[in-house]
Formats: C-alpha cells, structure tokens, sequence
C-alpha cells in the first residue's frame, strides 16, 4: 500500500489534523464517508447522489490510496464540505480528527473494519454503517478466532448492510445481532447503465481503441500476473484459427505497464498503450490500457471478456456485476471465493461461462469468440439478470435516512 497507494499523502490528515469544519447545523446531519480505493469509490456512486440531493445531509468523504483519493476528489469536490485522506485509525489520531470533523453517522465501504475510529464512534454515540459489507473466506475466519475481542472489533453502533443473505449470515456468525446486520444487496448493480450498447454503439467504441468494426475484442477486466499471458496465448490460438480477435487488457495495477509490454513483445504481437495512444496505428493486436478508473468505458468496446484473479492458482475473483450488466459474455476460473454467491448465480443463469482448468477456460473463450449465437445468448441472460434486480442504492440510503432520525 504504501508504495502503490500513495499513502504519505497529505500526512497532517493522516496524523487526524483535518480542517476545523463550519458549526453544524441541528437540521442537518453529517455524514463521514470513508471509502478506501477506486473500487469502493465506484461503488457508492448512487449512494452519494443520494446524500447529495438530499437538504437534510451534508458530506465529508475520506478515501486512503492516493489513486481512490484523485478519482474521489474529481467526482466530488464540489459536493462534500470536507475531502482528505482518511486518518490513522490509532489513539490519538482518531481522536484529533472525530472533534474536526464531528460527524452525525459513519459509514465504511465493503469490508472495512477500523476499531480505533468506530469505537470513536460508540463513544460519541454516532451510529456506524458498514455498506456494501462482505467477508472473504479469510477475513471470515480471522473474526470467528477472535471472538474474544468481538466487543472491540464489532462495536454495538455498528449496523451491516451486507451484498448478500450469504455474506449477512456471515456478519451474524461473527457477532453482529440479527436486528443490525440486513441484506441490503451489492450496490455496484446500480453502477452498470440501464440501456444496453447498440452495435452502432459498439463500433464507435471500437473505433476509438483503433480496433476493426469486424474483429471480435477479448478483453482482459483487471488482470494480475500470469493473466495477461494466458491471454496473450489465447489470442494467438484465436489468430492460428483464422479469426480476426484482438485483446484488451486492463491490468488491476497499471503500474505493472513495463512487464506487459515486455510479455506482449515476447509474442510478437503489435500493441498500442493509452497513455502513449497514436490514433494512427490503428491496426495493433493488443491494446493496453495502463490508466486507473476508466474499466467501465473501456470494456464498452468488447464482444467478450476473461474476468481476472480466478486464473489457478489465483482463486479471490472479482466482481463480475459490471460487465454482465451490459450484456457482455463472461468467463471465469474455477473459483471465485470473494465473489462465490454472485458468481455462482450468473454461471446458474448462464450469463457467466466457468472453466475448472486453464485449458478449458482458453476453450470456453475460443468457443465464444468463433460463435456470436452463443455470445448472444449469453448477453440475454445478463441483461435479463440485471433488470431483475431491484436498486440496493436506494434501499440503503432510506435505511440510513430513517436510522438516523429515531
């Protein structure tokens, strides 16, 4: 984190010496948002607007890696009294910052626990809020061993607003009371768009990227290591094949451009880069986007997709709501425990395609780029999925709402 993440970052924030706010308002309530990365900032998205465009709420949002702090502060800055990295959570950093900032209600996102800070909370009698809240498999674990400090590390403020019924049996498990732990739904269902892309649509996207209109696009959604050679060794069995594929990669860490390219030269492919992107070489293999924060544009562009982190031995997976949402077919790994009850939903509703090896995921994806029948169906199952779901955006903001007022 702190080489990737920035985090030395403005430190007086970090040490908890945030601005002194404005007096609060009785008729207002402030909301302290910490939201740790690009993901968890993505996430809340529909949140925000709705705390935004409510008069009864102002905002203060805190983030912690220096990436999630620039894509927060370029969304929001015009719409939160207060931005900054989020302090330390030791006594008494924690402290300093609670009397500056003075927040009503807390609200973490996704898996964030921060004793220090949320037993601030308790102290001060300010309501915490964990949404979009899940335990991994190993975070799972680690509370159930530590049950004896569960009054510290889960606070009787603390309410759970999980992604799942599964991942809310979970809190419970760990020692939060049913009447504070609800399913709330996984709120990046709000983040994908309503309409899906229309071909035109498409093809402009395509175009964009320098790509055919006629080739088919395999995109890599946030690779790690060892992903981008197996697709790389996919897109050559495509090729040998006679078909027209290309592949997009977006790495999860952008910062890993230089080995990229080295294993995309090592297969003798042409590639372009976003940052160095030249419009006229329009006619490159791979393209690399090596940028944080633009998936959701980017995968626009794609007729299929590889969902990173679900390569073995890689077995945490990622959220696979995104792209299924936009009708785009998806194939994963044998695992994806971070993710395991959503997944296993897409692959039971045949919106997502899982393979048990590398050789029968590189199967799957050829499968897939030679038939655009089956692609379609599976990009009618998607979109089926996503219209089903109600908006957990709104269902969590009007628990918060009405929480804070009794």
């Amino acid at each position: 984190m702190f080489k990737r993440g920035g985090y030395g970052e403005k430190v007086k924030y970090r040490l908890g010496f945030w601005p002194r706010l404005k007096p609060k308002s009785s008729k207002i309530k402030r909301v302290w948002i910490q939201a740790v990365s690009v993901g968890e900032i993505s996430s809340i998205q529909h949140l925000m607007q709705f705390f935004i465009n409510d008069p009864s709420f102002e905002i203060v949002l805190s983030g912690t890696t220096s990436t999630g702090l620039s894509i927060a502060k370029k969304k929001y800055s015009n719409d939160v009294i207060a931005f900054g990295p989020f302090p330390l959570d030791w006594y008494p950093f924690s402290s300093f910052c609670w009397s500056r900032i003075n927040p009503d209600i807390l609200i973490c996102v996704d898996s964030e626990l921060w004793p220090e800070h949320m037993q601030q909370a308790k102290k001060r009698g300010v309501s915490c809020f964990i949404v979009n809240a899940r335990l991994s498999d190993r975070s799972f674990s680690r509370l159930c061993i530590l049950e004896m400090f569960k009054n510290l590390i889960l606070p009787s403020n603390l309410h759970i607003f999980a992604t799942s019924q599964k991942q809310r049996d979970r809190w419970v498990q760990v020692g939060i009371p049913l009447k504070r732990a609800e399913n709330m739904g996984n709120l990046k269902i709000d983040i994908a768009p309503l309409n899906p892309l229309t071909e035109t649509d498409k093809a402009k996207y395509k175009d964009e990227l320098g790509f055919p209109e006629s080739s088919v696009i395999l995109v890599g959604i946030s690779t790690w290591l060892g992903e981008e050679k197996f697709l790389l060794e996919t897109l050559q069995m495509l090729r040998d094949r006679n078909i027209d594929a290309r592949l997009l990669l977006i790495p999860r860490h952008a910062e890993r451009r230089s080995e990229i390219i080295k294993e995309i030269s090592s297969h003798s492919f042409s590639y372009q880069q976003r940052t160095r992107f030249d419009k006229n070489n329009c006619n490159a293999h791979v393209y690399l986007a090596d940028t944080t924060g633009e998936l959701n544009q980017l995968i626009q562009s794609a007729d299929l997709a590889f969902l990173g982190k679900t390569l073995p031995p890689r077995h945490e997976g990622q959220n696979p709501i995104e792209p299924v949402s936009i009708g785009l077919p998806l194939v994963i790994g044998p695992r994806c425990t971070n993710f395991s009850e959503i997944c296993d939903e897409l692959v039971q509703k045949r919106a997502v395609s899982q393979g048990n090896s590398k050789l029968e995921i590189m199967n799957i994806l050829i499968e897939l780029a030679q038939s655009k029948k089956e692609r379609e169906k599976m990009r009618k199952n998607g979109l089926q999925w996503r219209q089903e779901q109600q908006s957990p955006s709104r269902k969590t903001f009007a628990e918060i709402k009405q929480l804070s007022v009794q």
